[in-house]
């Protein structure tokens, strides 16, 4: 998937939220994964265990419950021996050779001076809100909208060549 941007992706205040006074998986989470998989490739940048995510990819993912359930290919960022996630992304940002990348996260605006000082362009890094049902609907018009500008640049560029 090398041509499809890359979404570094939370779990928790994204794929999880507080509404209806509980921190609970958000409504549409399956649909948002779908299409996150179809748009980016995924990098889950969580504190999350990776055969965590393996199990909650799996059963957020399949269609029946049966024997053989089957979670989308993913990439687990460890972040952890890091002093946060901010100088995680700032070394895996220089290393994608100017590939096109976006984090979602719930913590980006507890971040921002941080963010701001490693060179990291706020625009890339979109906030998640972690309360409110909707949430992933709100995250999918965003990067829809960022998709949107990629393509209108790409083809102004076609055009100039």
């Amino acid at each position: 998937m090398p041509n499809v941007p890359i979404l570094f992706h939370d779990i928790d205040g994204v794929l999880f939220g507080h509404y209806a006074g509980e921190f609970q998986l958000r409504p549409g989470v399956k649909s948002w994964l779908a299409w996150a998989h179809e748009h980016f490739e995924l990098i889950w940048l969580t504190s999350w265990e990776s055969e965590r995510i393996h199990s909650l990819l799996r059963v957020l993912c399949c269609d029946k419950f049966g024997d053989n359930l089957e979670s989308p290919p993913f990439h687990h960022a460890n972040w952890t021996n890091y002093e946060n996630k901010v100088v995680w992304v700032q070394q895996a940002v220089q290393k994608l050779n100017g590939r096109e990348w976006f984090w979602i996260d719930d913590e980006i605006e507890k971040f921002s001076l941080e963010i701001e000082s490693a060179g990291i362009p706020l625009g890339r890094c979109i906030q998640s809100n972690p309360t409110g049902r909707d949430e992933l609907l709100s995250i999918q018009s965003t990067l829809n909208h960022c998709l949107a500008n990629r393509n209108m640049n790409e083809s102004d560029n076609e055009r100039a060549a």
